[in-house]
Parts: C-alpha cells; structure tokens; sequence
C-alpha cells in the first residue's frame, strides 16, 4: 500500500493545481497520492462497515439465542406451573377422599361411630350453654339380622344393611344425623327434639323399615327394634348412650319390632 504524504503536504499541492489556469508541474503525482489516500479510506470504511454488520449480526444471533432461551425457560416454567397444579388438585382430593373415608361407613355410605361421636359432643357443648339446645338420641337395631347372615350368607346381609340404611335415611328431616354405629345397629341425632315428639319419630324411624323394599323374596321384610331417651344438659354424652342402649334391651325384651323410651 502507498503511504500517504502528510496532509499539510498534500492539501496545498491539490489546491495550488485546482487554482492553476493550467495543470503545474507533478499534478499527475499529487492526483495519485490523493486517490491511493481515498481508496484507503474506502478500505478502511469497508472493514468498518464490515466489523459493524459482523457486530450487528453477532448481536442478533446473541439476542435471538436469549429470546429462545428465554422463551425456552418460559414453557419449562409453564409446564412446572401445570404439573404443580395437578399436584394441588391431586393432593386436594386424596384429602377430600381421606377425609370421606374416615368419616363415612364404605358399605352404607353413613357417617360411621367417628364422624357421629364428634357430632354428639358438639350437640352437648350446644345444649350446656343454651337451655332450648336439647337433643333425642336414637338406637336401631335390626332384629334378627344374624339370622340372615346364617342362613343367607353375608352378602345378603350386607343387602339388608344398604336397605335399612337408605329407609332410614328416608325418614329424616334435613338436621337430622344417623350413622352407622357398628355391627346391624344405626345411632341417631335428632336436634330439637324433646320428650314428647321422641316417640312419635321413634315409631316413624321403625314404620320407615317395615315399608322397605324386601332384599329377596325367601328373606322376611326387616324389622328395627329401637331404643330412645333425651340428652339432658350438662351430663356426658356416653351416660346419654347408656340411657338410649338400656332401652332399646328393653325394646328387644318387649319382643323386638317396636320402640321404647328410657
């Protein structure tokens, strides 16, 4: 490459012959110093534009590879937000499910002893602090239910039970609550429920059963015999249950299939 003689030079010299009527002496020269100087300049500015649009397209990959990153992290996070969510939801019915399970009887889908013992203690801490929160507890028992798991088998007996259940559950009024209490026997909540109106739901609890759909024709219609008494504030639950389980004895002593009052 030609080296460029220095401008203070060669700027006089292209004046002086841009001045001159007619072309001096050596102008050929100071033209070609001008126009090797020029195309330096051209290279120069090529390699800049060239290192410019290298830069430029490096930032481009660089901007478009942490756009694709980005939006690479975006789905993973959104596919971490989707399988957390089903994990919640998951997770919220295994509860509902656990919960279910240990408050409701599997064979006739009544709440069992658990669920009924709390609601027992909640009725008796309600009637200790308000005068007028007296209750009626109820025992059913079905008679002669051995003798169909004996003679049937016991999935004929577990027939009986679904049965009696559903026409006891017929009979209830919506803040009524009866569970399954262990075995052929089903305890009963009744709120509000005083002395004078027990008898009378008693004998719609036992009417309720004799009107049930028979399992199988060789199997007698079932029967309840069934033992009541009403909560009086301030006593344990479990002297209430006492009460209540010592008149339905007396009921299956009566001869079964009616309702005694303790």
């Amino acid at each position: 490459m030609t080296q460029c003689p220095p401008e203070d030079s060669l700027e006089p010299r292209i004046e002086a012959i841009l001045a001159a009527d007619a072309p001096p002496e050596g102008w050929k020269k100071a033209l070609e110093t001008l126009f090797e100087r020029y195309l330096d300049q051209q290279r120069l500015l090529d390699r800049l534009t060239h290192i410019a649009d290298r830069f430029q397209a490096a930032e481009r990959e660089r901007s478009q590879g942490y756009l694709a990153n980005y939006e690479k992290k975006v789905r993973q996070l959104e596919k971490i937000v989707r399988i957390s969510d089903q994990y919640q939801t998951m997770l919220h019915q295994l509860k509902e499910r656990l919960e279910h399970a240990s408050n409701y009887d599997s064979l006739t889908g009544l709440p069992n002893r658990r669920y009924m013992t709390m609601r027992l203690e909640e009725a008796a801490s309600r009637a200790t602090r308000k005068p007028d929160g007296g209750f009626a507890v109820m025992i059913a028992d079905i008679d002669h239910f051995k003798e169909v798991n004996d003679n049937f088998g016991h999935a004929a007996g577990d027939q009986l039970l679904q049965a009696v259940a559903r026409a006891l559950e017929l009979s209830l009024r919506e803040y009524d609550l009866c569970a399954r209490w262990g075995g052929e026997e089903f305890l009963f909540l009744f709120p509000a429920c005083d002395a004078t109106s027990a008898p009378v739901v008693a004998e719609r609890l036992r009417q309720s059963v004799i009107g049930a759909q028979r399992i199988r024709d060789e199997i007698p219609a079932p029967t309840v015999s069934i033992g009541f008494t009403i909560h009086r504030p301030g006593e344990p639950v479990d002297t209430t249950l006492l009460r209540a389980d010592q008149a339905l004895y007396k009921a299956k002593d009566a001869g079964r299939n009616c309702a005694v009052g303790e």
